[in-house]
């Protein structure tokens, strides 16, 4: 079976109408560091900001956490900016608001700047209600979250929660309730995007996630284009009936697209080691001895000196505008025994600025395999989804190598095609394409 090695992240900018963008690289390999001024930003669901009576009451936060209150609710936070749907859950208005969101500060644990990878523990407890105070509805604490990422990218959010007292859909009394630490949401591999050294944006899974209520209304599963899903089912089925129909598909169209969880945004800071500091009497002597390589290894990495593609300023090309350039390529080399096979493929996030995006489906691009001696072969060419089809924003392979190729290597290269539609707000426009080798 394929099993997947270590992904690398390659920022890839584009202007649509302005000067080209600068964006930091991700660096290429960094040791796990411990952190204690983590952030987490969230706004709940796109279901959250618009509600059946409003947007719900966010209240009684504790510790570490604040409310942003976003225009939904007559604020004006900024920090927390997601797309509308359909590329969140977010309710699409004019001009588009921004949403209540909570912010946890002073996080603590571990993490990976290369890949995100560790856990980030946050304190403080915030309070969620759907419902006018009239209703008596019981209130929902979520306390102490837990995010926890993979190196590939995949992970969940965890925290506590707990009902308060109050009445039920009947009108019955309800006693307070503990549910201990439950699974909120899961994201899989690739759901990290906008990656550097200072954290990171997470797209919680949703759409064709399955899950078999106890009671009440059953999941629907019907929607077209598989616009139906679910939180993560353990934390659906264990709440009570009168909250759960918020976290999971009863319907199709309406407020039932703002049911998936918002992305969420994690923030850090991680020291770098000082040098020694210069003595009168006394000199620091500092090596680093590297591991030692051994015959026949599978290696992949990423030529060029910083991971940043720029596509210069787009040309207007009639009904769309189109940037072209090429990525760092990739050398693989592989000297394994028995020559097993292998394959780098990559996959494109949305492109974002200040708030407004495009569908990174009108990204394509043409591979090509150069200074060969490995036996590779190039990917197929893959179209700008605006000339049809998903683009990259499907994962496509790069190059790749049949079982018993020969020994030795090759630079995989792509040239890139940017098509957009001549409605696309000017800006400067970043995305992630995300690379992953599999042998």
């Amino acid at each position: 079976m394929a099993r997947p090695h270590a992904a690398k992240a390659v920022a890839v900018g584009a202007a649509a109408l302005l000067a080209a963008t600068v964006l930091g690289a991700t660096p290429a390999s960094a040791a796990t560091a411990t952190v204690t001024d983590a952030t987490f930003v969230w706004g709940l669901s796109g279901y959250a900001q618009v509600g059946i009576f409003g947007p719900w009451n966010v209240k009684d936060l504790t510790g570490n956490a604040a409310l942003l209150t976003g225009s939904v609710s007559g604020g004006s936070q900024t920090q927390y900016v997601v797309a509308p749907a359909p590329a969140t859950s977010m309710p699409v208005s004019s001009p588009q608001k921004t949403p209540n969101a909570v912010k946890f500060t002073a996080g603590t644990g571990t993490v990976d700047p290369a890949t995100g990878a560790g856990t980030l523990s946050f304190t403080g407890s915030y309070t969620v209600n759907a419902y006018p105070a009239q209703f008596n509805a019981p209130n929902e604490i979520y306390k102490n979250p837990v995010v926890t990422v993979a190196a590939d990218g995949s992970g969940s959010l965890t925290a506590e929660f707990s009902l308060g007292a109050g009445t039920d859909v009947s009108g019955n009394p309800t006693p307070a309730q503990d549910f201990g630490r439950l699974k909120l949401v899961t994201f899989d591999a690739g759901s990290l995007s906008g990656l550097t050294a200072t954290g990171y944006r997470v797209t919680p899974d949703y759409q064709g996630v399955e899950v078999t209520v106890p009671d009440g209304s059953a999941q629907n599963r019907t929607c077209a284009n598989n616009q139906w899903g679910s939180w993560a089912p353990e934390f659906v089925t264990t709440v009570p009936v009168a909250v759960r129909p918020h976290f999971y598909s009863t319907g199709c169209g309406g407020t039932q697209d703002y049911k998936p969880a918002l992305p969420f945004d994690i923030g850090y800071t991680v020291a770098s080691t000082p040098d020694p500091q210069p003595s009168a009497t006394e000199q620091d002597v500092r090596v680093t001895v590297p591991q030692a390589e051994q015959p026949g290894e599978f290696v992949w990495t990423i030529d060029g000196t910083n991971g940043l593609v720029d596509l210069g300023t787009a040309v207007a090309a009639g009904d769309h505008y189109r940037a072209t350039g090429s990525i760092n390529p990739v050398r693989v080399t592989d000297t394994r025994a028995g020559a097993p096979a292998w394959s780098v493929s990559a996959q494109v996030s949305d492109f974002a600025a200040n708030g407004t995006s495009f569908d990174g489906k009108y990204l394509g691009w043409a591979p090509k395999a150069t200074e060969n001696t490995g036996g590779a072969v190039a990917g197929a060419t893959v179209a700008s989804g605006f000339d049809g089809g998903n683009g990259l924003k499907r994962p496509a392979t790069l190059g790749s190598a049949a079982l018993d190729h020969a020994k030795g290597s090759v630079l995989l290269g792509a040239d890139l095609t940017l098509k957009v539609p001549a409605s696309v707000g000017a800006g400067t426009y970043d995305a992630t394409l995300t690379l992953t080798a599999l042998s």
